[in-house]
């Protein structure tokens, strides 16, 4: 009888990496994740995953693995799998993470942003399905973005297109670690959340926020902002809204210059986006040309923290069908 033919999925963070064997309708057999260590290197952790992929396979011995999809985050060009100046990996500036894995396993290898990648999963897999085009945000620690245009992830000139986190939505806001000013991630991600609402509090605001991280106002994360506004918080509410409005800026903008059949809303800061999808919505509209004011595609990922991983697996396929 011959063997299942599958896919190892990578998505490699910041401080964790996890690896996943997939089959070709999308069903993950077995996961496990491993520390990045990135301290050590990129060799050293490219050895160790390869390692427990290995494991993983002897785990499933009725299974035939013939591809690899990396999702990465930071800029990677996903013709020749350079990463460059990663924010969380520094060490690994100029490596090759995926060429390197697929030469320790003998396997093809394809490598993407982790947005972009997360935007091909809810294609392929998630909620996009039977849709000809798709955009999406991913709402963290940062903002992300990814296109699929007719069934294939749209890249642009250099491979870099998607970088959704700097579209401008406030020209006078404050400066971006890339050059810019107003930027989405410096508005509406949940780093900037955090920090909008420190400034706030820091200049003699009143707040529950205070109360709930006991003065420590480091501690201040998105997470804090939606529990407070919970409680009937008044600045935590505010920051939360302007948010909401900054990220229908953003879909607006977007439904203008590509017109995609979908937008898709991912990533940690989403899962409590049912608490300020009206207002989301209602900025998108209010910023919307009047031939986009009356409907507005925006759904929330049904693949989760999975759609990264399935989006690699995704690639690999791709790769495969070539």
């Amino acid at each position: 009888m011959p063997k299942q033919r599958v896919v190892f999925a990578i998505d490699i963070g910041g401080t964790k990496i996890r690896g996943a064997v997939v089959s070709e309708s999308g069903d993950i057999l077995v996961r496990k994740d491993i520390p990045s260590q990135g301290e050590k290197g990129e060799p050293a952790a490219m050895k160790r995953l390869a390692a427990l992929l290995h494991k993983m396979c002897a785990d499933l011995p009725d299974t035939e693995p013939v591809g690899i999809g990396m999702a990465i985050a930071g800029t990677v060009d996903p013709e020749t799998g350079l990463f460059s100046n990663p924010p969380n990996l520094p060490s690994w500036h100029g490596t090759v993470p995926s060429l390197d894995l697929g030469e320790l396993l003998g396997l093809p290898s394809r490598v993407h942003n982790d947005a972009s990648l997360a935007a091909l999963g809810e294609y392929v897999f998630g909620i996009g399905q039977g849709t000809k085009s798709l955009v999406m945000i991913t709402l963290g620690t940062g903002v992300g973005g990814g296109i699929v245009q007719d069934g294939h992830l749209y890249g642009g000139y250099r491979g870099y297109a998607g970088e959704i986190g700097h579209l401008i939505v406030d020209s006078s806001g404050p400066q971006c670690a890339c050059g810019g000013r107003g930027h989405l991630e410096m508005m509406a991600s949940g780093t900037a959340c955090a920090r909008i609402a420190k400034e706030r509090l820091v200049a003699g605001e009143a707040s529950l926020v205070t109360k709930l991280v006991r003065g420590d106002l480091e501690k201040v994360r998105a997470e804090t902002l939606v529990k407070a506004e919970g409680l009937g918080d008044l600045l935590a509410g505010e920051v939360l809204r302007d948010a909401a409005d900054y990220v229908g800026v953003a879909v607006a903008t977007l439904r203008s210059i590509l017109d995609p059949e979908l937008i898709v809303i991912g990533g940690g800061v989403s899962r409590n986006l049912h608490l300020f999808f009206p207002r989301l919505v209602a900025s998108a509209k209010a910023h919307a040309m009047d031939i986009d004011k009356e409907s507005c595609p925006v759904v929330t990922t049904v693949l989760g923290d999975d759609a990264g991983l399935l989006g690699a697996a995704a690639l690999a396929w791709e790769k495969l069908g070539e």
